[in-house]
């Protein structure tokens, strides 16, 4: 019983996002007690989502995002150390509101403990502001100083994943888009991309193994160099559009299982 039961609840998490399966109890009693301050909580992370700065237009009608409320973003960065001035990005976000967040994460918990463990709720929040602050990338450019503080490198996301633009004339060696490029960016097919992706989705740093843990059936391929399949950016991005109306969202529920 013991192994079946997470094979049950992750055929569920997979199977029924928008309806979901009923929530526990004891989910229902946090709603109940204690949803409001983990929203709170969650409107902290959604204060890291430092793209969006200034929004341009929400639409309903972006290709494979159809119905789905994305929102065009323009920002800036800080001054980065070798251009000596801020960088323009142009992204598409479909980002939660707080409370959607915080029932993400409660759910996450909960399905991957089997129980609401405060310690555990907090670092899951803690982990999705670090890691993301809760930004999920549909398309465009997205910059990030990892590894040189100040240098602000841009990666390329669609469906919530970094990708590799295959036409050489979009890209720049000084690794400061111009216009022409930050658009198209924003428009870019599968076809236009190289092979392979990179290895985590948004917003919780989800990798292909984590998927196969929790139960994911696709065959997204693995993290191994020349084998991460475009096809996890159809997955991530349905998994993601499933838990736009649920409770549930399994991406990070099968970060929570790895990690929690």
């Amino acid at each position: 019983m013991k192994r079946i039961l997470p094979l049950l609840i992750a055929a569920a998490l997979l199977g029924c996002c928008t309806r979901g399966p009923k929530l526990a109890p004891a989910v229902q009693a946090y709603y109940r007690d204690s949803l409001a301050s983990l929203t709170a909580r969650c409107a902290k992370v959604l204060e890291a989502a430092y793209m969006a700065e200034n929004l341009i237009e929400e639409r309903t009608d972006l290709p494979g995002w159809e119905g789905y409320p994305v929102q065009l973003w323009e920002y800036h960065t800080g001054e980065d150390i070798y251009l000596h001035a801020p960088k323009r990005g142009l992204v598409y976000m479909l980002n939660p509101s707080p409370e959607q967040l915080a029932k993400w994460v409660v759910n996450a918990v909960f399905d991957a403990t089997g129980e609401l463990d405060p310690a555990k709720i907090e670092q899951l929040c803690s982990f999705i502001q670090w890691q993301s602050g809760a930004q999920f990338p549909v398309s465009g450019v997205v910059y990030e100083d990892m590894y040189t503080a100040g240098f602000y490198e841009p990666y390329v996301f669609k469906d919530g994943v970094t990708v590799y633009v295959a036409d050489s004339t979009y890209l720049t060696r000084d690794k400061h888009p111009d216009n022409t490029m930050l658009q198209y960016y924003l428009t870019l097919t599968n076809d236009q991309l190289r092979p392979n992706t990179g290895r985590f989705a948004r917003i919780s740093s989800t990798t292909r193994e984590m998927y196969y843990a929790a139960g994911g059936q696709a065959d997204v391929g693995f993290s191994d160099d020349g084998q991460r399949s475009q096809a996890w950016l159809a997955e991530v991005g349905r998994l993601y559009r499933e838990a736009w109306n649920a409770d549930r969202n399994f991406l990070i529920y099968a970060w929570a299982k790895a990690n929690l």
